[in-house]
């Protein structure tokens, strides 16, 4: 429908009658091909123009090897300053073991004196089948041999 807003009828023309052409038909002589001037084009020294790449395969190889030496170096140093470091330590536990060990026998003695007086007013009127009256520290049990009696056995309320 060639027809306007108002109706009127638009007349349409073709490209021909523009004044334009067609496009030409193809002939039938072969196509004419660009050749290379005789003797060829001239050689390129691709090599001057392009810039190098980086390091060579070797200088790869040879940094890589020195870094990773470089840092086994390192941690072997950092591991015999942590040997030092640790043997320095043991060293000043051994030293204090004689005064901690002091100080934790007077604790006890401290805590097996309170429980001997606390068993000595418990215990005070009791008589075994002897008629004799109970000693505060002493065992039923016979062992031979005084061993310190168990830590929690005086922490009891």
């Amino acid at each position: 429908d060639n027809h306007g807003a108002k109706g009127n009828k638009i007349k349409v023309r073709s490209k021909e009658q523009q004044g334009e052409k067609m496009s030409l038909r193809p002939s039938t002589a072969p196509p004419i091909q660009d050749m290379p001037p005789p003797g060829g084009y001239k050689k390129i020294d691709f090599g001057r123009y392009l810039p190098d790449r980086g390091p060579k395969g070797w200088q790869l190889w040879a940094g890589a090897v020195t870094i990773m030496a470089f840092g086994y170096y390192r941690l072997g140093q950092h591991n015999q300053r942590l040997v030092q470091q640790k043997m320095q330590e043991r060293k000043v536990r051994y030293a204090l073991a004689p005064l901690l060990q002091a100080e934790a026998d007077r604790e006890y003695m401290e805590r097996e004196l309170v429980a001997l007086r606390r068993e000595a007013e418990i215990m005070k009127d009791v008589v075994d089948e002897n008629g004799n009256k109970w000693v505060p520290g002493s065992s039923q049990f016979y062992g031979g041999q005084w061993m310190p009696r168990k830590i929690g056995h005086f922490i009891r309320h």
